[in-house]
């Protein structure tokens, strides 16, 4: 049976959904899920399209909500996966087939599939592997009213006011203390990357919101992220 062609839309947000095959899965350990999270962030530098949501809780599958503003998906999703086949070294196929994307028409098909993609970390748990951690839960709302406006970063945290806000309630949503969420380095770390690509802050005010880091210090963790 004939491969049905994809839809293409050089301006278009889709949902992708990548299946693991039978040799492996595709997440062992949180180790391999970290370097898929690296491969999204280096996706939206290279290609600079906007990744709105993500689940990478199962073992076997994982869900992206992408834009790709104006790039070719298909070059997106290549450059994602044959680096995380690198990095599997799978003897057999890592991947059951090739992923399926779905274009999505408006905003209320967007806000719907980014709420169902955060709605799997009630069934799996919610950590940093679903986005639905480091966002509130009115953003998917806020990116569907703003599909049709332009707007260079229209969902991007404005002020630090408005960061201290989005921490305390990271913090609130994996059960912990915002204390305890800087402390630990790895999480800290992959949230001050978050910030600085969803946010109009400073390397300073980065640093103050993630207790009281020197310049030098944000700028490293950033520099390890590409």
């Amino acid at each position: 049976m004939a491969r049905q062609a994809r839809v293409k839309d050089a301006y278009g947000i889709y949902h992708v959904h990548q299946q693991g095959g039978l040799s492996r899965n595709l997440f062992l350990d949180d180790e391999d899920r970290a370097y898929f999270l690296s491969l999204l962030q280096k996706a939206q530098q290279n290609f600079q399209c906007r990744i709105y949501a993500y689940c990478m809780l199962a073992d076997n599958e994982y869900h992206l909500v992408l834009d790709v503003n104006g790039g070719d998906l298909s070059k997106i999703m290549k450059s994602i996966n044959i680096r995380y086949a690198m990095h599997a070294k799978c003897d057999g196929h890592l991947f059951k087939d090739r992923y399926r994307s779905t274009l999505l028409s408006g905003p209320e098909a967007l806000a719907r599939t980014v709420q169902s993609v955060h709605a799997k970390a009630s069934l799996a748990g919610v950590g940093l592997w679903n986005s639905f951690c480091t966002y509130n839960l009115e953003r998917p709302l806020e990116l569907g009213r703003q599909m049709d406006s332009g707007g260079d970063c229209p969902h991007c945290i404005q002020s630090l006011e408005e960061a201290d806000a989005r921490l305390d309630q990271v913090a609130k949503d994996l059960g912990t203390t915002r204390e305890s969420l800087v402390r630990n380095k790895a999480q800290r770390n992959l949230l001050i990357m978050d910030f600085r690509k969803n946010s109009t802050l400073s390397l300073k005010e980065l640093g103050l919101l993630f207790g009281g880091l020197s310049e030098s210090s944000v700028c490293k963790i950033l520099n390890k992220s590409l």
